[in-house]
């Protein structure tokens, strides 16, 4: 019996037929492993589609899927005349090839996409950035935008600044009192997104620059409103107000040191004393401990995978989130026989069986089979086109204990014959293959760099403290809890 989720994916790998040769679909699986169409396998039905001869999954009316992905393309891209937009061609051609179809049809059937697309399409929405902004809808026309920069529709900037650039003016509409309104968007405009402006020109901002950022100005308006309640004004401030302020909930109000600071400079308010906050580092991890985080991120096969290969690279060579999260394919490396992780220079040995986890795990990425990262090299990739995942923690931790977690939900293993979500009352018998070796080329993306970002330098910033960063090849020797 074979689960509904089991049969589509099947129905969907296309390769050559370990018994007759051919190069089509490929649903079956053979004695020694290899892949089996329909015919060799002795699966009945007529999967052909009506509309573009190809044998592949149908999903209506005898019709692929891939069909009608173009169909639906065709309409939304549509310039007014019954053709697709020149303009937008690109962006035609790159989505309809996509690997798995129905992911972008679930897009597109969102009225706010559709709406989107056919402005572009029709011009009544300029191609540019600032077009874009006027869009509405944020995180739909952040994923929009990366998709056009990816494709080479759009110049290439950074989505963090861009991000923020749009942010102020919604919160700042929230604010009732002019004044009030008046001095934030000075802050926002001359201190926090001039600071950003001039990181963005040196290097790519990573995404806690943009949470930080919305952090300060969001405790800058907290800092204000305490002060109308009050009944008083930023110039009519007083210690007294500062001490008050800054003895509830005093960590989580550190961000609006600098708009305190800034305010000072700049005359807004009077020279007062602004009270220290000290951060002290968490208690850090003991060797015992350290070890059994280790043995259990290795031998536990309960954790998804990503999960266990982030806790592996912060314990072993003390690797921040945001830094494991910009690792791509080309980082890992083989020499006489030993698996390379470049962290700087020269690479860092990957001891056994780590290696063997992490290879494992780098030949079966997340998020590869959507239009956003077909051909991306980032280790961890994330669903935004030409970006990895999203450095931020889950709200429920690490499954690990050792750090918490980065991204998106990992997809189900190469081993696995259900999807959690999909699993019956009845275990599915079959194991589906969701990649071949022959499987048609993906097509290239053009402005892809081959290494995005470099990960350079020897000293690294352990993330907790009490753990020494790199580790060498003689220490992971002796630390390595495997070993008789």
């Amino acid at each position: 019996m074979v689960c509904s989720t089991c049969r589509n994916d099947a129905l969907e790998v296309q390769g050559r037929c370990a018994s007759c040769g051919a190069q089509r679909m490929t649903p079956g699986i053979a004695a020694g492993g290899g892949r089996l169409c329909v015919d060799c396998a002795g699966i009945p039905g007529n999967f052909f589609c009506i509309r573009c001869g190809h044998e592949g999954l149908r999903q209506r009316d005898h019709v692929r899927r891939r069909c009608i992905l173009t169909e639906m393309l065709r309409d939304v891209l549509d310039d007014g005349s019954g053709q697709v937009s020149s303009t937008l061609r690109p962006l035609f051609d790159r989505l309809r090839q996509v690997e798995r179809p129905l992911g972008c049809q679930t897009w597109l059937r969102q009225e706010h996409v559709q709406r989107m697309l056919r402005s572009l399409a029709r011009g009544r929405t300029p191609l540019t950035h600032e077009g874009l902004s006027t869009l509405g809808a944020p995180r739909t026309v952040a994923y929009l935008r990366d998709l056009l920069m990816k494709y080479g529709l759009l110049p290439a900037r950074d989505r963090h600044l861009l991000m923020f650039e749009s942010w102020p003016a919604g919160h700042l509409a929230a604010v009732d009192d002019a004044e009030q309104r008046k001095l934030l968007n000075q802050y926002a405009t001359w201190d926090v997104l001039r600071k950003l402006r001039e990181s963005a020109a040196r290097g790519s901002l990573g995404p806690s620059r943009d949470s930080t950022a919305r952090d300060r100005l969001r405790k800058a308006t907290e800092f204000l409103m305490f002060l109308s309640g009050r009944s008083r004004t930023a110039a009519q401030c007083t210690q007294a107000d500062l001490d008050a302020w800054h003895a509830e909930h005093r960590l989580a109000r550190r961000h609006a040191q600098q708009f305190l600071r800034w305010c000072i400079r700049t005359g807004n308010m009077p020279r007062l004393t602004i009270p220290n906050i000290s951060t002290r580092n968490p208690a850090p991890l003991d060797q015992h401990r350290r070890i059994t985080l280790i043995r259990r991120a290795v031998t536990d096969e309960q954790i998804p995978v990503m999960d266990r290969v982030t806790a592996m690279l912060l314990l072993l060579y003390a690797q921040p989130i945001t830094r494991i999260v910009q690792l791509t394919l080309d980082d890992i490396s083989h020499h006489d026989g030993q698996v390379l992780l470049r962290l700087g220079d020269p690479p860092t040995p990957v001891p056994e069986p780590f290696a063997i986890l992490l290879l494992g795990y780098a030949a079966a990425r997340p998020n590869t089979k959507t239009a956003t990262n077909p051909d991306g090299r980032w280790l961890f990739p994330g669903r935004r086109a030409g970006r990895p995942i999203h450095p931020a923690p889950s709200k429920s931790g690490s499954a690990t204990g050792a750090s918490p977690r980065a991204g998106p939900a990992p997809q189900r293993s190469a081993t696995s014959s259900c999807k959690p979500r999909h699993q019956s009352s009845r275990a599915c018998s079959a194991t589906t293959t969701k990649a071949s070796p022959s499987s048609p080329p993906k097509p290239p993306a053009p402005g892809d760099a081959t290494h995005p970002e470099t990960i350079g330098g020897d000293q690294l910033r352990p993330p907790l403290k009490g753990i020494r960063a790199p580790i060498g090849h003689e220490s992971l020797r002796v630390l390595d809890p495997f070993r008789d």
